[in-house]
């Protein structure tokens, strides 16, 4: 199913999908790998990518891969911010003691 077709994938069609997806993405895990497009990614997991790629639409690799590197960022930039909050209010509540 890597080659974009006319028809719409069936249930079962994106299921296989989401696992395989699922299966690389823990691979990747594994080896500390975030971004499947970077060239370490290129020799780890192999058969799992291909796996992958032969499940989904050429767009959904390219969506799922570029919205995993994006929730990871996303996670990162949120923790940032709730330990800036945290020690602002540490600072807040030292100045009034």
């Amino acid at each position: 199913m890597a080659q974009e077709t006319a028809h719409h994938p069936t249930r079962a069609d994106r299921q296989k999908c989401w696992n395989s997806r699922d299966a690389y993405f823990a691979c990747l895990n594994e080896s500390n790998v975030l971004d499947p497009s970077k060239p370490e990614a290129d020799n780890i997991c192999v058969e799992l990518r291909k796996q992958y790629q032969g499940a989904c639409m050429k767009s959904w690799v390219e969506y799922f891969n570029k919205r995993r590197v994006l929730e990871v960022e996303q996670k990162e930039i949120l923790e940032r911010m709730r330990e800036q909050h945290r020690a602002a209010e540490e600072a807040k509540s030292k100045s009034k003691a």
